[in-house]
């Protein structure tokens, strides 16, 4: 899987089908389609406070309906069988296929144990791209962005952020999240349904390096 050529062409070139399918419908069917995954996030609890645990995400397809989760090319949203952490099949990587720069979302609601009272800053995510090792920290220490939701009540931080980021083909891309006074949870259906069908993350490629 590749980028179509971009080819100029001179006047009446077009008579040409197989010329006119290389530079002109290949294209727009890439343009029409091109690398993309979005995931719908997995309930976690408990997370520790003050220190970056992952963000996990409902393998392809598996959230039940509706069904809001895809990948365009095979291969962005690999499944963790067995996940010793979630104790279940997990997703926790979206996977850039091709070179490019992608826009990379993720959006959501956490959930802190106790009352964190009126602080606006008291949860952090980080994005991360090309870890070391699948931990929080190494997340956050590849962070290529970073955003704080906003607080919604003195329990919740809800929102989203987006950032466009030059990826290699292969590069790996994964979530992690700080809370500082309180340990919390992540699209936590106990809590309330818009937890889980509001806390998604997606990629999509959006142009050339």
């Amino acid at each position: 899987m590749s980028i179509p050529a971009i080819e100029s062409w001179a006047p009446r070139e077009l008579e040409d089908a197989t010329k006119f399918n290389r530079r002109v419908s290949d294209v727009h069917r890439f343009l029409q389609n091109p690398p993309a995954a979005r995931v719908i996030g997995m309930k976690r609890k408990d997370m520790p406070k003050n220190e970056y645990s992952v963000i996990p995400f409902i393998p392809l397809g598996k959230e039940g309906a509706p069904v809001t989760s895809y990948e365009t090319w095979p291969g962005m949203v690999p499944t963790f069988k067995d996940d010793w952490t979630m104790g279940q099949d997990t997703a926790w990587q979206l996977i850039a296929p091709i070179d490019g720069r992608y826009r990379i979302t993720l959006g959501g609601a956490f959930n802190t144990q106790v009352s964190t009272g009126d602080r606006r800053h008291n949860l952090w995510v980080a994005i991360g791209a090309n870890m070391t090792t699948g931990t929080g920290e190494a997340v956050a220490a590849a962070s290529v962005d970073t955003f704080s939701p906003a607080q919604s009540t003195s329990y919740t931080m809800c929102g989203g952020h987006s950032t466009v980021q030059k990826l290699k083909a292969g590069s790996k891309v994964q979530f992690a999240a700080k809370c500082i006074e309180s340990t919390f949870g992540w699209a936590n259906e106990e809590v309330t349904l818009s937890y889980k069908w509001g806390s998604f993350a997606e990629i999509r490629w959006v142009g050339t390096i």
